[in-house]
């Protein structure tokens, strides 16, 4: 015995067998084929393309698979024969369009698959012969039994896809109706400024199952998600019933005409802008004073805490020089001067929804950084890339107005940031002082 026959392990270049691809061709050996007179190979290779984009094949995958269907005949699907063609790697690459290693790829995926079967000659070589009939004497290469014995499995998977694919719509309808219906109760809850205490918390929870819904490719998953969106939307609805009755918002105004809600209304009347004559004197101006937050002790004895008074303290801030840092802010922004109304008015509007800011969530930010921090807050979160966000850019503005609740935002560290990735140190106050 040589040494060669004595090494189990040793390469021959033969192809490797897979269980997947024993399995395969044992039960092609077992088909005998169709009853004559029944044959539609065009049906198999319709089931297979419904199929195919839920089998995990690669690109080009039906185009082969059609290809090798035309060059066989009709009687080859029969019993008493194979449907089995023979193009050359050459042929093959020449019509796909590909380099022969690609093809090569493309028909090892099909043969793991299970969606043909390779038959080798003892050369490894891909040849065949017909008679004067046109029937299959012999033949090495394709054989493409798969097609005709996985037609019900076609069928059944293409029509599971297709049930599939109706689930994951419904389930989308019902996501939005139930994340527009609490988008409608949280303005209506801000516009009579009777928000619960909870509502960041729930603004947050809101944002990270809406950011859920895209990547989540199965309904079964997603149903999930949809139910949870959907109780709190229920919870939502039961704080706007349990308000107190009645709540009267326009002594003065008409009684039995409709009213239209302003998502314009400022959330918290005690909320100033800086004059439009000051800012555009040319003074370095700081935004307004937000407004209070229970709990803690302000200036001038009253009770209630500036949010950005820390900031006050470390940094001042020009509106000219905010749109510099914040490109996204200054395209929405209509005057070259522009002062602090202005910038509120771009931020708490198209900016708002250019990133998908809710508008309950924005009146939220107002009360707790007052309007202009709250606006130079969601100009640094547009400067951030999308790729930044784990639960989009709502999600990240409602934890900087979480952080603010606790005193743990520092707005001013970003800002500097922001000037030195545009600026740099040495440029920075010259930049400053053109912005004016």
């Amino acid at each position: 015995m040589s040494l060669h026959t004595q090494i189990p392990n040793q390469s021959t270049g033969s192809r490797r067998l897979t269980l997947t691809m024993l399995a395969a061709r044992d039960r092609a050996d077992q088909f005998e084929g169709a009853t004559r007179g029944t044959v539609k190979p065009l049906r198999y290779l319709a089931a297979f393309q419904e199929a195919e984009p839920y089998l995990g094949l690669p690109p080009q995958a039906f185009k082969l698979v059609a290809w090798l269907v035309k060059q066989t005949m009709g009687h080859d699907w029969e019993k008493g024969s194979r449907p089995i063609c023979w193009p050359s790697a050459a042929r093959q690459a020449e019509f796909l369009g590909l380099s022969p290693a690609r093809v090569k790829i493309l028909n090892r995926a099909l043969y793991d698959a299970g969606i043909v079967i390779i038959r080798d000659s003892e050369t490894g070589k891909r040849y065949g012969r017909r008679d004067s009939e046109g029937r299959i004497i012999e033949a090495y290469g394709f054989d493409l039994t798969p097609l005709a014995y996985r037609y019900e499995e076609f069928i059944r998977l293409a029509a599971e896809a297709r049930a599939e694919r109706e689930r994951m719509r419904a389930l989308k309808r019902r996501a939005t109706c139930a994340r527009r219906a609490i988008a409608q109760v949280g303005e209506t809850l801000a516009w009579l400024q009777c928000l619960p205490a909870e509502w960041l918390s729930f603004s947050v929870e809101v944002a990270d199952l809406v950011a859920a819904i895209r990547p989540t490719k199965r309904s079964e998953n997603l149903a999930v998600v949809v139910k949870s969106l959907e109780s709190r939307k229920l919870q939502a609805e039961a704080w706007l019933r349990n308000l107190p009755q009645p709540i009267k918002k326009d002594p003065e105004g008409p009684v039995c005409e409709p009213h239209t809600i302003s998502t314009n209304k400022s959330i918290n009347p005690k909320d100033t802008v800086i004059a439009a004559d000051e800012s555009r004197s040319g003074a370095t101006l700081v935004p307004s004073e937000a407004a209070s937050i229970p709990g803690q002790t302000g200036r001038g004895g009253n009770e209630g805490h500036t949010a950005d008074a820390g900031f006050e303290k470390v940094e001042k801030l020009h509106p000219s020089e905010l749109i510099q840092l914040a490109p996204r802010l200054a395209e929405l922004v209509p005057n070259q001067y522009p002062d602090w109304r202005d910038i509120v008015d771009a931020a708490g509007g198209p900016l708002l929804i250019e990133l998908g800011v809710s508008q309950p969530l924005w009146g939220e930010a107002c009360r707790v950084l007052g309007r202009p921090m709250a606006a130079v807050a969601l100009a640094l979160v547009s400067t951030k890339p999308a790729d930044h966000f784990t639960r989009g850019a709502g999600g990240y503005f409602a934890a900087m107005v979480k952080r603010a609740t606790k005193g743990e935002l520092h707005l001013d560290r970003s800002l500097w940031k922001l000037r030195r990735d545009r600026w740099g140190d040495a440029d920075r106050a010259g930049a400053r002082r053109a912005a004016r």
